[in-house]
């Protein structure tokens, strides 16, 4: 399972269709690289094996077995083995709200859907099996991930997660639960300034030059990506140059030098050091493993 990224960090979520706007991945980290996304569609994940590692905007959490989360419509995040050398395995439901609300504007949509996914103050819930409501929707998750082999999965999984709404929206409203939700940080900001990073990244880049995408000073700048995702802009522009160089390894028959310069390093020795430094192999190795 590979991630697909557009500029602006919006993930195009494979396998959610408008015939069927529902997806399950069974992640592993020893095969995917999560990287600062969003997407329309909610998600919620449950851990079957490991600690998962999840951050948003400023704030980040972690899951053992058998926790899971709700995790909103449009909410930049990154996701993590706790422990890299243990990995962790998850189960991600992904769909589209019309998967449960139907057309737009249809009663389950304005009454049910919409008060969630329109509300950032609700843009991770926890469900560590806390009280029943949390208790029952891992069940449903379990349940649900079953379901894809019935004959009749479809039906089957939309019946489950809406049962699954409901008993987050008895969560949501408890106000103890309300209690535990940390306060949002606007991402506006963050979203703009990654959007232009990605587009200029084999470029040689200035921190006033990634401050202007967003009309805010190099001190807002270094602000905001360090509450937002804890980097500096410098430190999220050469890991992302190295995301763009493991796909390029991974899809052409590109020398190390043509990667290199495609990806705004000044030579293939740079790209080679930090390259290694980042993943731990030489861009060779890299190639040849996977």
């Amino acid at each position: 399972m590979e991630l697909i990224i557009r500029s602006n960090n919006m993930q195009e979520v494979e396998g959610v269709t408008a015939e069927y706007p529902y997806v399950l991945n069974r992640a592993d980290s020893a095969s995917i690289r999560v990287p600062w996304h969003w997407h329309e569609e909610v998600e919620f994940s449950y851990v079957r094996r490991g600690t998962l590692r999840v951050a948003v905007s400023g704030h980040s959490y972690e899951f053992g077995e058998g926790e899971g989360f709700f995790l909103n419509s449009n909410i930049l995040h990154t996701m993590d083995a706790a422990d890299p050398q243990a990995g962790v395995l998850w189960d991600s439901h992904m769909f589209h709200p019309t998967f449960l609300g139907g057309q737009y504007r249809s009663i389950f949509d304005t009454k049910y859907l919409s008060p969630i996914t329109k509300n950032k103050k609700f843009e991770l819930v926890e469900f560590r099996g806390e009280n029943e409501a949390q208790r029952e929707i891992l069940r449903l998750m379990r349940e649900a991930a079953d379901a894809q082999e019935d004959e009749f999965a479809e039906f089957r999984t939309r019946s489950l997660f809406s049962e699954v709404w409901l008993h987050l929206m008895r969560e949501l409203r408890d106000p103890e639960a309300q209690a535990k939700l940390p306060k949002p940080i606007s991402q506006e900001r963050i979203q703009t300034m990654l959007e232009y990073i990605h587009r200029h990244f084999s470029e040689k880049l200035t921190l006033e030059q990634i401050a202007a995408s967003a009309i805010i000073s190099g001190r807002e700048c270094l602000r905001c990506f360090q509450s937002c995702i804890h980097k500096t802009p410098f430190e999220y522009l050469l890991d992302y140059r190295v995301q763009v160089a493991e796909r390029l390894l991974r899809t052409t028959d590109l020398s190390i030098t043509e990667i290199a310069l495609q990806t705004g390093f000044s030579d293939s020795a740079y790209f080679s050091r930090q390259f290694r430094e980042l993943r731990k192999m030489s861009p060779s190795q890299y190639r040849k493993n996977r």
